[in-house]
C-alpha cells in the first residue's frame, strides 16, 4: 500500500478548514474565535516542534534523552491538572505530579515489557507516544476529580459537618463526595470502552490501518492502549481524589477546606 505523503500545502489547506468553526463562532456571538485561531496555529506549531523532537529522539536512540523527555511530560501533566481543576496550590501540584507520574510509569512499564515485550527498554517509538496518551488521560481524570471533589465538598458543608459531629471521621464523613468525584473522573474512560469500535474508529488504530498496518494486528494494539488508558485513568484519579480529601480535614478531624482556587501563581498551602 503506498501511503500519501502529506506535505505542508496539504497542512496549509486543512488549517483553511478552520476558518468554518471561526465563521459560525462570530456568527453566533460565542466568542471563541480567538481562542480557536490561535488554538489553529498552536497546534501545527506545537506538533511539529514534537515531530522534530522525536525524529532526533529516534536517531539518537539512547536512554537518557528519553527519560529527560518523560519528567518533563510527567512535569506539565501534574500541573496542567491542578491548573484546570483551579487548584494552584503547591501540595496539589506536587501530588497530582507524583500520583499521575508514578501510576503512569508503572502501568506503562506492565505493558511495554510484560504485554508488548518492548525492546530495546526505552524505544522512543513505544514509550513516548504511549505514555503521552496515558499521562493526558490522566491529567484530564484528575483535574475532572478534584475540581468535583471540591465543589460537592464545599456544597455539601452542612452534611459533612453533621457528620464529623455524630463521630464519623474525614474520611467518612466525604466519603460522598468522594464517590461522586470519582464518577466523573471515570466516565469519560468508561464511554470510551463501551463505544471504541462502535461510535469511534480509535485514532491509533486508524493511524496505523491508513500507514499499511494489518488490521487485525492494529485492533489488538488498539485494545491493549485502551485498557492502559483506563487502567492509568483509574489508578491516578482515585489515589488523587482519596489524597485531596483527606487534606480537607484537620489532624483532629475538623473540616478545613483550603482557600478557594487562585488562578494565576501558586498558593503555599
Amino acid at each position: 500500500m503506498d501511503l500519501h505523503a502529506v506535505s505542508y500545502w496539504d497542512l496549509i489547506f486543512a488549517a483553511a478548514a478552520m476558518a468554518l468553526p471561526i465563521f459560525i463562532s462570530r456568527y453566533a456571538r460565542l466568542g471563541l474565535e480567538k481562542d480557536l485561531a490561535i488554538g489553529t496555529v498552536r497546534l501545527l506549531a506545537q506538533l511539529l516542534i514534537v515531530g522534530h523532537i522525536l525524529a532526533g529522539l529516534f536517531a539518537i536512540n539512547r536512554p537518557l534523552p528519553v527519560l529527560g523527555v518523560l519528567l518533563v511530560m510527567v512535569v506539565i501533566a501534574g500541573y496542567n491538572a491542578a491548573k484546570r481543576a483551579e487548584q494552584m496550590r503547591v501540595r496539589v501540584v506536587v501530588m497530582a505530579t507524583g500520583v499521575i507520574g508514578v501510576v503512569a510509569m508503572a502501568v506503562c512499564a506492565y505493558m511495554f515489557y510484560v504485554v508488548i515485550g518492548v525492546e530495546p527498554y526505552f524505544n522512543p517509538r513505544y514509550v513516548i507516544p504511549l505514555m503521552g496518551m496515558g499521562l493526558n488521560g490522566a491529567m484530564n481524570a484528575v483535574a475532572v476529580g478534584a475540581r468535583a471533589l471540591d465543589g460537592r465538598l464545599r456544597d455539601g458543608r452542612e452534611r459533612v459537618e453533621a457528620a464529623l459531629c455524630v463521630g464519623a471521621t474525614g474520611r467518612q464523613a466525604s466519603l460522598f463526595a468522594v464517590r461522586e468525584a470519582l464518577k466523573q473522573a471515570m466516565v469519560p474512560a468508561v464511554n470510551n470502552l463501551m463505544t471504541a469500535g462502535i461510535v469511534q474508529m480509535p485514532g491509533i488504530m486508524t493511524g496505523q490501518i491508513i500507514s499499511g498496518v494489518d488490521p487485525l494486528l492494529a485492533v489488538r494494539y488498539q485494545v491493549v492502549i485502551f485498557y492502559l488508558l483506563t487502567v492509568i485513568t483509574v489508578l491516578s484519579a482515585t489515589t488523587t481524589i482519596l489524597l485531596l480529601a483527606d487534606s480537607y480535614f484537620t489532624k483532629a478531624q475538623q473540616f478545613a477546606p483550603p482557600p478557594r482556587a487562585i488562578r494565576r501563581g501558586l498558593s503555599p498551602r
